[in-house]
């Protein structure tokens, strides 16, 4: 079932909305504030969320990117008065969907329809989307992420050791700080190290079934 969830404070202008999607096979939650329909949001029962009305710019600024962490997938489209260009860019940047002006006749009802549909559409291809990295694309991420520990590790330790002219007590300290993100790299390190013996393992047998393979024929 696809959820579109439409909040607005004006109950008239809430439920104007609502009527347009009247014909619709849409789920289609009507609420004061977008809060009331928390819980649906979270449980992935709500994919489109048509916010209208006037809204305070930093309250909205701070909204959107709360309801991404609830569903990175949600499709977010404002229905509002014209933006400053400096606000919808920090709106855009977060992740929105559509701005669209309040609907006025036809015309405008009919944006506003189209952009809710292609909303829907956009929402299932991004859930649908298959996981296109290559093993090599995980490796160099791998290789990243564990790097960056290293340079974490490098950079702290000259910073706790500084002043070698005092006497040094912490030394034990260090190490042991130092012992616990070698492990930390070790498991990072690990999964990306099994992948590898397991690939060099298939292509040995590989090699050795071609072999075989071929001394048979000869």
């Amino acid at each position: 079932m696809q959820g579109l969830l439409i909040a607005n404070k004006n109950r008239t202008e809430r439920d104007k909305l609502a009527s347009i999607f009247s014909d619709d096979a849409y789920q289609v939650s009507s609420y004061a504030s977008v809060v009331e329909g928390l819980e649906k949001i979270i449980n992935k029962t709500i994919q489109v969320i048509v916010l209208a009305g006037d809204f305070d710019e930093q309250h909205i600024v701070k909204l959107v990117p709360l309801l991404k962490k609830c569903n990175r997938h949600l499709s977010i489209i404002l229905v509002t008065a014209e933006l400053p260009l400096t606000l919808l860019r920090k709106i855009r940047k977060e992740g929105v969907f559509y701005h669209a002006l309040p609907p006025v006749g036809e015309i405008g009802c009919e944006e506003i329809h189209q952009v809710v549909s292609c909303a829907f559409k956009t929402y299932q291809a991004n859930v649908n989307a298959p996981n296109t990295l290559t093993f090599k694309e995980k490796t160099m991420l791998n290789a990243k992420s564990i790097f960056t520990t290293l340079s974490i590790i490098l950079l702290s330790v000259p910073a706790m050791a500084a002043d070698t002219t005092k006497v040094y007590t912490s030394g034990i300290l260090v190490l042991l700080f130092v012992g616990f993100c070698a492990l930390i790299v070790v498991a990072q390190l690990l999964p990306a190290v099994m992948n590898l013996m397991g690939m060099t393992k298939k292509a040995a047998q590989n090699a050795k079934k071609m072999q075989t393979s071929s001394l048979e024929k000869n």
